[in-house]
């Protein structure tokens, strides 16, 4: 399920990259190429039907951290469109900071929705949150963005 929805997003070009390590004890490992040409490990642990990005965006400090849980608290909220919008009903999701990586952790027992709506949310951190002005500066040095050409 997780591995079929993922390569459906491969294969429409939204990675660049693609690849599934072989599951043990009803845990996958997926790599992906994709914002900023950057390779994403995601982990998917069945038992527990989470979803788990362990560096989604690297040396955040505590003050980004803060912003980026509540733009991920935003897309929990009623207020957000039905089709962007995570339903807390159905997919609880978790940020930890630890050594200065962003983690994005999503559970729920429908697996699916949970895959796409992780990929959904990743997507909107690179191309929302990351663009507001007060992230110029972070998105320059985080990712050797040459500033002409950067935004």
């Amino acid at each position: 399920m997780v591995g079929e929805i993922l390569q459906g997003f491969a294969d429409r070009g939204v990675f660049r990259g693609f690849s599934q390590s072989a599951s043990r004890s009803g845990r996958a490992t997926f790599k992906l190429l994709w914002h900023r040409d950057r390779l994403f490990e995601l982990t998917f642990d069945q038992t527990r039907g989470t979803l788990r990005l362990p560096a989604v965006l690297p040396k955040v400090d505590a003050a980004m951290f803060r912003d980026l849980k509540q733009f991920v608290a935003s897309r929990q909220s009623k207020e957000a469109p039905e089709h962007r919008r995570i339903d807390p009903d159905r997919a609880r999701i978790r940020c930890t900071l630890k050594g200065g990586d962003a983690a994005i952790a999503i559970t729920s027992s429908d697996v699916d929705y949970a895959t796409r709506k992780l990929v959904n949310l990743v997507h909107e951190i690179y191309m929302v949150f990351l663009y507001e002005p007060r992230y110029y500066d972070y998105l320059i040095e985080t990712f050797d963005l040459d500033p002409d050409r950067a935004g």
